[in-house]
């Protein structure tokens, strides 16, 4: 039902035209105040205007010279008499979309609304479409699709800090949440876009091999060092490093991190001298940094070296209205490497994976399309298709709990605490009283995890 404010003087001409309109399935408002129709027309999604050009002591031309202004992509149809037929045509060189004239006849009105609002419609599916090319292509040939608020709140700061190419990035996320991809975006779209990326996982490799790797090594310096070994910060030198789970590093090297990212110098394993080096450090990491941080597993000065420009990537479950736009590009990227032709998603299945709580993010989701376009070969993906966790037996992790309420009604405050309790009960049972695990896998503060144990009298 598309709104649409009718702004006339003559109470007769308003209450005309929100017969009409209303006859004809809109939702008309009308005001003979000029400055309220401003303010309605700054304040909400406005379909279409209905202008008088004669509004006692205001010009309709002002006043759609200050709608346009506040929306510029307000339509607008002026309403004039015989009379000021040129202030109509000067106000379609301002942007109004056509013109009516005193007195008119419903159908008239009705015709000419029809066509506006079709072309409202057009003009905004052609405006989402733009936007939505520009954020979806904005991370280069990476595979962050989708247009949720969330996400573009991710394309904006990629787009800021790729321009500052000195400055240090912290990728935070749950696991497959695709950290990765937006640290080489951040390169792609910078002036380094052209040097090398590296990268390496910092917790896939103990600590003498991470050193090793990282800043290289002489010849001689340790007994199987046969030959000068390259690090990977020189490999980098003038483009970017992206350093993955460095939260998993060894607090030993995360001192030598700390005095590369410092001084902008290395020195290779057994070497004599300090290397320069130009160098972007992206880092990323899945834990809770503050909580290793108390903890003592990793250095609070190294964090807040690293943590210059924060991006944090939220789950897939938190921004389920990008499961669509993804689910069409694994497809169409699986279709062509396996030679099918997997088109459509049932609204059976469609409405699973919108429920679905996505433990494993869009790694997950991008694994079961992969499954889905080996396995089968028909053109729509059926319910039966989808791995049995999706739809299969077990409780939702969505919603944990189901409660009935009764006719005489509930007291929430206390049904709330009985359900928290219960909770914080059954994760210190699974943590064997370890409060900073608790803690991690509640999702919450140590110091609240504290004061809830306090307030519920939990051991």
């Amino acid at each position: 039902m598309e709104k649409i404010l009718i702004v006339d003087d003559e109470a007769f001409i308003r209450e005309n035209l929100e017969r009409i309109l209303a006859e004809d399935g809109y939702r008309p408002h009308s005001t003979e105040s000029p400055e309220a129709a401003v303010q309605q027309v700054a304040e909400e999604e406005v379909d279409l205007v209905l202008l008088d050009l004669n509004l006692g002591d205001k010009s309709g031309l002002d006043v759609l010279r200050e709608m346009r202004e506040v929306d510029p992509d307000v339509l607008v149809i002026i309403i004039t008499g015989y009379g000021t037929v040129e202030s109509a045509v000067e106000a379609l060189k301002m942007g109004a979309y056509d013109y009516i004239k005193k007195p008119f006849k419903a159908d008239a009105i009705r015709l000419i609304v029809r066509l506006a609002l079709e072309t409202q419609s057009l003009r905004r599916e052609v405006r989402q479409l733009r936007r939505e090319s520009k954020e979806r292509t904005i991370l280069g040939d990476t595979e962050m699709v989708g247009s949720s608020p969330a996400l573009l709140q991710v394309y904006r700061q990629v787009r800021e800090v790729a321009k500052h190419e000195l400055a240090t990035v912290l990728i935070t996320g749950e696991s497959g949440t695709g950290k990765e991809l937006v640290a080489r975006a951040v390169h792609n779209m910078s002036p380094r876009k052209d040097r090398p990326f590296v990268e390496i996982n910092c917790g896939s490799l103990p600590f003498n091999l991470l050193e090793t790797e990282l800043f290289g090594h002489e010849r001689g310096a340790f007994t199987d060092a046969k030959n000068r070994k390259i690090g990977l910060f020189e490999e980098a030198n003038g483009g970017t490093i992206f350093l993955d789970e460095i939260g998993e590093m060894d607090m030993n090297l995360q001192v030598k991190l700390l005095r590369v990212l410092e001084d902008r110098k290395i020195r290779r394993l057994g070497g004599t001298r300090n290397i320069d080096i130009d160098v972007r450090v992206i880092a990323a990491t899945n834990r809770d940094m503050k909580e290793a941080i108390d903890d003592k597993t990793f250095r609070e000065d190294l964090y807040y070296r690293l943590n210059v420009f924060p991006i944090q990537i939220p789950p897939l479950r938190e921004r389920r209205e990008d499961i669509p736009p993804l689910l069409d590009h694994f497809l169409k990227r699986f279709n062509r490497e396996f030679n099918k032709k997997i088109s459509e998603v049932s609204r059976e299945a469609l409405d699973l994976l919108m429920r679905y709580y996505w433990p494993g993010n869009v790694r997950e989701l991008r694994n079961m399309v992969e499954r889905i376009c080996i396995m089968y070969n028909e053109p729509l993906i059926k319910k039966e298709f989808l791995p049995s966790e999706i739809w299969g037996e077990g409780p939702s992790k969505e919603a944990p709990f189901s409660f009935d309420i009764p006719p005489e009604g509930i007291l929430l405050e206390e049904l709330i605490g009985e359900v928290e309790k219960e909770l914080i009960g059954k994760a210190i049972e699974i943590t064997g009283g370890n409060v900073a695990k608790t803690a991690r896998i509640l999702n919450v503060p140590r110091g609240t995890l504290r004061y809830k144990l306090e307030k519920y009298d939990i051991e």
